[in-house]
């Protein structure tokens, strides 16, 4: 008798899947149901039980087997939950573990996950009982599909294959080896399609199509069609991954002008949008020859997305294909999936109908023109029908949220506000709490009633704040829709607040309302840094941020919003009690982002005879320091901490001007990316030692936009031989014997509280395609005639942390990071990210970088003068101020003078 169930060996918070599914079902990204190919054992489910020869069921199975096929699921789930109580009684361990099965798909069906793996943890454990190898390697693919589902890709992996696969070996007690050692080529198919579907929802792309292919090279060998449809729908799905992931890349080189690979990975996309199409294809003509309604409506719906994606001309085939999913709805049976179906189908159809240009995500949030909302209207409310059906609360609270946003785009807010506040009431969990709290938010700002669109604005906000370590999921797509579907939370809660202020008479009510501004503007810093690092590293926040400003230090916060700029300064009083105050720019957004630009550019312009930086330089000046002139004096302030917003961060503010000096020659100055990611204890610089490791030869990598080369740095040796005459107890290493396995070799010998890479360093769209060059020589992956047959090896953010943490001493932290040759790209404030990003995953206390190249004479003379100034006792603040001040007054009236020279070193994080 096969036993078809899902199963998982502990039943765990329930909290990833739902924000899996909440977060993106609202986007272009596949939803839950799509996303996952079918790959369990049987695929039938229930109704292929009934088929199979056993015992004579009792009554209450019996019924319940009848009314599962007719539908009424909570019918059946309540015939076999007696049926087990029952059994209590008249003990049979065969049926026990057969109803329990039956419970474990059928709670699934209504999306009762969590109840689904309590009965699938007592079945893991009779098969395991009665020792039968089959079905404990089969169960263990049931087990990693689920884990899957609630998001926990890395720990699917390890059942599917272990930790260390290579070259298609997997672990001799995984789901794929022991389906090989019993010659089991079903458990074996549905083991590498499942590998592949983890990896896929890792951003493992690559190893995923592997997986695929090796699972449906089986799958073809057995001739088993439904597990080939299945296998080419995996492709299908990473494919279109693939070409997501590019376009977004393509974008982000755009922005920042490397318009090569911006073509480049414009025509991957295509291609992979390409290939997408041809096996949606395939699997839509095999799912037809079978009758197989579920594989053809999730081809169907791949097929939408593509044909559209490709705007293509012709657009009769893209409303064609989605006419045709819409009639094979009607011929899925009902079911939790079938009821997220029916939501993708009212989503797809706004954007394919809609009058506008084309848009790259599905309407989540935003409003499309479409004639079609009606229809729209018509599929959520199928969906509910079905949701009510089956009694699934979550998938109800769902489709009654979608209708919210529905008739939120027709204005019809009441109407709106109805449903809106239903799927509130029905919300089980934080993780959709947020979705509709926030659409709750706009409709009553929409409508007037600021003081409650605040309240849900905040019930969000705290929603997101429960779930923030969790919205870097393994699901790696999620980070390129992160700005479209959680920082507008944020953003909208932050201008209504801080407009608030503008209407309190009360000072302590306005220090209320300004604290709270400042603990938003926080949990959004921690937010984008999370999604930008992803699921490799855990944020280490401070718990007591308030005594961190200290007496002579204030600290500046700035938002952008979308039509001024808020700046708030931030003191502390003789009490250590916080007090802050908001001044208005009136520059929009756009504004904002030319004028930091042009600043960034004209700085970095060391030819620039001209001096033509200092009106940017005294336009950004009067915005954020002249306002405050009077505070600053006041409070005799000496440090000034900036916590800047998005493109903010990409310039320099000691170069700030006021029409006579520089900011640095009055103030020391360092940033941070949150306050709370910052930990002040002030460490001894007596007891400095560096190791510090260099390239000074040219260097090429291998990136996703192709070979990149970087010119030597012929200053390198001297940099280091200074660092390490000037602090005797220092280690200076380059080029061959700058590699990972030395670094992490020097660090278990000894203990540096100063690791200094004098190295090119790339900042890309995420921690992925962040790294640093080293002096290690690796073979090319794609070897072509016209490339080098070796490239320099890549220390990636995520490299760097694995090594410093399984190395340092937790009792000796890392002081400072310093980064000599790195450059970030103008008009990128990912790339800043990715600078503050490196400091968090070394587990260093702080970070010293470069925005951008620096002449390398000058680089060693003020980063050695700098080691001397911070080993002489002074804060680094007040080292790097020291070092740069000298330098202007050594060249005073020279072309050294000009920032380019000096200002690009920042100080991020521990300033003391």
């Amino acid at each position: 008798m096969k036993v078809l169930l899902y199963a998982i060996m502990q039943p765990l918070p329930y909290r990833v899947r739902r924000i899996w599914a909440v977060l993106f079902l609202t986007t272009l990204t596949l939803c839950l149901w799509l996303g996952h190919p079918s790959l369990t054992i049987g695929h039938k489910g229930i109704a292929e039980i009934t088929t199979a020869k056993s015992s004579p069921l009792t009554q209450r199975v019996q019924q319940g087997l009848e009314l599962y096929q007719a539908g009424d699921i909570q019918g059946a789930i309540k015939s076999w939950e007696a049926a087990l109580s029952n059994q209590q009684r008249h003990s049979n361990d065969s049926e026990e573990i057969n109803v329990r099965a039956y419970l474990a798909r059928a709670y699934q069906q209504v999306g009762q996950i969590p109840d689904a793996i309590a009965q699938l943890k007592l079945v893991i454990a009779y098969y395991r009982q009665t020792n039968e190898p089959i079905k404990v390697g089969r169960m263990l693919t049931e087990q990693a599909q689920l884990y899957s589902n609630l998001g926990q890709q890395r720990r699917a992996v390890t059942i599917l294959c272990g930790q260390n696969q290579s070259n298609a070996t997997c672990s001799p007690d995984s789901a794929i080896e022991i389906a090989r050692q019993q010659s089991d080529n079903l458990g074996e198919v549905a083991a590498w399609g499942s590998l592949g579907n983890a990896h896929r929802l890792q951003g493992e792309y690559e190893q995923a199509i592997q997986d695929f292919k090796r699972s449906y090279e089986i799958a073809k060998r057995i001739n088993n069609q439904t597990y080939i449809v299945s296998t080419l729908n995996g492709l299908a799905n990473t494919y279109a991954n693939l070409a997501k992931g590019n376009e977004r890349r393509a974008e982000f080189a755009k922005e920042i002008g490397d318009q090569k690979a911006a073509e480049k990975f414009q025509q991957s996309t295509l291609s992979n949008d390409g290939q997408a199409v041809q096996y949606f294809e395939q699997s839509l003509n095999l799912a037809r020859s079978q009758n197989d309604k579920v594989n053809e409506l999730r081809s169907l719906l791949g097929l939408v997305r593509l044909y559209y994606r490709q705007d293509r001309q012709d657009k009769a085939i893209v409303n064609n294909t989605l006419q045709q999913a819409i009639a094979v709805l009607e011929q899925v049976s009902d079911s939790h999936d079938k009821a997220y179906a029916a939501i993708q189908l009212a989503n797809l159809l706004q954007l394919v109908s809609h009058s506008g240009k084309s848009v790259s995500t599905e309407p989540a949030t935003q409003c499309l023109e479409s004639e079609f909302l009606p229809k729209s209207v018509e599929l959520l409310n199928k969906a509910l029908s079905i949701t009510q059906k089956i009694q699934d609360r979550e998938a109800e609270s769902f489709a009654k949220g979608r209708l919210g946003h529905v008739y939120e785009c027709l204005q019809d807010y009441q109407q709106a506000i109805n449903f809106t506040q239903q799927a509130l009431i029905g919300t089980v969990a934080n993780e959709s709490l947020y979705l509709w709290a926030w659409q709750a938010a706009r409709l009553f700002r929409a409508t007037g009633r600021v003081k409650e669109a605040i309240n849900f604005y905040e019930q969000s906000f705290n929603s997101l704040k429960s779930i923030r370590s969790d919205l870097s999921l393994e699901q790696r797509d999620f980070q390129f829709d992160f700005r479209d579907n959680v920082e507008p939370v944020y953003r909208e809660l932050l201008e209504l607040r801080l407009e608030q202020t503008e209407h309190l008479v009360q000072e302590s009510d306005i220090q209320q309302n300004l604290e709270f501004a400042l603990l938003a503007i926080d949990e959004l810093r921690l937010a984008e840094l999370q999604n930008y690092l992803g699921n490799d590293c855990a944020l280490a926040l401070i718990q007591q941020p308030v005594p961190l400003i200290g007496k002579n230090t204030a600290v500046f916060s700035s938002i952008i919003l979308k039509e001024r700029l808020a700046i708030i300064l931030t003191l502390a009083d003789e009490h250590k009690k916080l007090k802050s105050r908001l001044v208005w720019v009136s520059a929009n957004s756009q504004e904002v982002k030319d004028v930091i630009n042009d600043l960034r550019i004209k700085l970095e312009k060391r030819s620039d005879l001209e001096n033509s930086y200092q009106a940017r330089a005294k336009q950004v000046y009067d915005w954020f320091i002249r306002p405050f002139i009077k505070d600053l004096e006041t409070e005799r302030i000496e440090t000034l901490v900036f916590i800047q917003d998005g493109i903010l961060r990409s310039i320099p503010m000691g170069a700030l001007f006021d029409g006579k000096q520089f900011l640095i020659e009055k103030y020391a100055i360092a940033t941070t990316p949150a306050l709370t990611l910052t930990n002040t204890i002030r460490y001894n610089p007596e007891e400095l030692r560096i190791l510090a490791f260099g390239l000074t030869q040219a260097a090429t990598v291998e990136t996703d936009g192709g070979a990149k080369f970087f010119e030597p740095l012929s200053q390198v040796k001297l940099e280091l031989k200074t660092i390490t005459t000037s602090l005797p107890e220092s280690k200076g290493l380059v080029d061959q014997d700058f590699t990972p396995e030395r670094l992490q070799q020097e660090l278990e010998k000894n203990t540096y509280p100063v690791i200094h890479l004098a190295t090119h360093g790339k900042f890309g769209i995420d921690d992925r395609e962040t790294f640093l060059v080293t002096g290690k020589k690796v073979e090319a992956n794609q070897p072509k005639s016209s490339r080098p047959d070796t490239y320099n090896g890549k220390l990636t953010i995520t490299d760097l942390y694995q090594l410093i943490n399984n190395t340092s001493d937790r009792n000796n932290p890392i002081q400072l990071l310093t980064l000599t040759a790195c450059e970030t790209a103008v008009g990128s404030d990912r790339e800043t990210l990715g600078l503050a990003g490196i400091a968090i995953q070394a587990g260093s206390q702080s970070a010293m970088a470069s925005l951008w190249k620096v002449d390398d004479a000058a680089t060693a003379q003020l980063i050695t003068k700098f080691y001397q100034n911070w080993h002489s006792g002074l804060s680094k603040a007040k080292a790097l101020q020291a070092t740069q001040i000298a330098w202007l007054q050594a060249h005073q009236q020279q072309l050294e003078s000009h920032p380019g020279y000096w200002a690009s070193f920042i100080l991020i994080g521990n300033w003391l």
